[in-house]
């Protein structure tokens, strides 16, 4: 009877090892690669924080990492241009 048990309990141990190596598969199949290249990197005109190419926020030749900074540098700019 002892043979018997141990038989069994090796068969459910394998089914479980293999149940949890498909699941482990799916999962790994369901999370996006994670992507390492950014693409280029590009410095805020305004506080020199670099940013990836594609979310930057363009104003002619100048790259800004916000809106909020591209209007910042704009006004800045602006009011020094009217000064002189």
């Amino acid at each position: 009877m002892g043979l018997l048990r141990l038989i069994l309990l090796i068969v459910l141990g394998a089914l479980l090892h293999r149940l949890w190596k498909r699941w482990r598969a799916q999962q790994a199949a369901r999370r996006p690669p994670a992507s390492r290249d950014q693409g280029h990197m590009l410095a805020c005109a305004h506080c020199g924080m670099y940013v990836p190419e594609q979310d930057a926020v363009r104003d002619g030749t100048q790259v800004f990492c916000s809106v909020a900074h591209r209007n910042e540098y704009l006004n800045k700019h602006r009011a020094a241009q009217r000064k002189t």
